[in-house]
């Protein structure tokens, strides 16, 4: 009756976006040794390094998708007929992991040449997006479905969706794909002279 399916992608459209920022905060550092810019303009040039990474706030690295089916029944005073409701509901749904990067913080070495990255977090589930198709639906004379009975069908079906996840290697592989990215990053800030650090 369960129908499970696991797939495992890159979202690579967000790793380039925060490989690009890398890329950017060397060139700008290789760049400004070769000039003598003015101490006043390091805060202003600061600022505007943090509003480009802010730009990168989330990165996905695996989706999933699950193809479930699970019964809704509900019974009001007797488990008579009568007094059932019941719904067999088909929930497909798109789970996406990786990492919010929104606290991660970013010091930079000019001396040393070097990217201090902290507050690293672990994978987590970013998003979900699921649809609701629904069979076999019966209800009894004395106990019909509302707009509320749907609601909480729906609340249902996505924590079924959200439990799944949680119980596959998802959030594994989320992590496999992160350890790819920082190596990614430290072999391209590698190439323009510069070494990006992981710290806590």
């Amino acid at each position: 009756m369960e129908k499970f399916k696991n797939e495992f992608m890159n979202n690579s459209k967000h790793l380039t976006y925060l490989l690009i920022v890398v890329i950017f905060i060397a060139g700008f550092f290789v760049a400004k040794s070769y000039y003598q810019p003015k101490a006043d303009h390091s805060t202003e040039e600061s600022v505007i390094l943090i509003e480009q990474i802010k730009t990168v706030s989330k990165l996905i690295t695996v989706e999933a998708y699950y193809n479930e089916l699970y019964t809704y029944h509900e019974y009001y005073k007797f488990n008579w007929s009568p007094f059932q409701k019941k719904a067999i509901i088909r929930v497909r749904a798109k789970v996406s992991a990786g990492y919010d990067l929104g606290a991660l913080q970013f010091e930079t070495n000019e001396k040393t040449k070097t990217i201090y990255i902290r507050n690293m977090p672990k994978p987590s589930i970013l998003s979900m997006d699921h649809d609701l198709d629904y069979y076999d639906i019966n209800q009894g004379v004395f106990n019909k479905f509302n707009a509320d009975d749907y609601n909480k069908m729906n609340h249902k079906a996505k924590q079924l969706i959200y439990q799944k996840a949680m119980e596959s290697y998802l959030l594994v592989e989320a992590a496999k794909k992160g350890i790819d990215m920082i190596k990614s990053m430290q072999q391209m800030a590698k190439n323009v002279g510069w070494e990006v650090k992981m710290g806590r």
